[in-house]
């Protein structure tokens, strides 16, 4: 359960620093935007290292059979939500648009915490 708990935490606090990038760079506080930018790309690290136990879990786990291309989907959802959320910090530092980029975030986002909480047995709702 450990490796659950610390995915859950790391990727919140991606989503936290992630955010707090982004309203950084609005104010043009480019020096801070990047400290926090290189924190995350971090705790990215964190992110893959415990989803990618966790499908190994999910692999070995009796559930694999009914389960097991929803949490593939979920795995790779998460993979591209890091993606995302790198390019559109990069997109923004460059002053280049990202709206299109926010609006796959949200949908992304949206995806990987129902399949995650909701869908998946290990999560929480039922």
């Amino acid at each position: 359960m450990f490796n659950m708990h610390l995915h859950v935490t790391s990727w919140s606090l991606s989503i936290i620093l992630f955010i707090a990038t982004w309203l950084l760079l609005k104010q043009n506080k480019q020096q801070i935007a990047n400290v926090l930018h290189n924190i995350n790309r971090i705790v990215f690290l964190v992110i893959l290292y415990t989803g990618g136990m966790l499908i190994y879990r999910y692999t070995q786990a009796p559930v694999w059979d009914n389960y097991g291309v929803e949490a593939i989907v979920k795995a790779l959802a998460g993979v591209y939500l890091i993606f995302l959320m790198e390019w559109f910090v990069i997109r923004n530092k460059k002053g280049a648009a990202s709206r299109g980029l926010m609006v796959q975030f949200v949908v992304v986002l949206v995806i990987v915490l129902v399949l995650g909480f909701g869908r998946l047995p290990w999560g929480f709702l039922p």
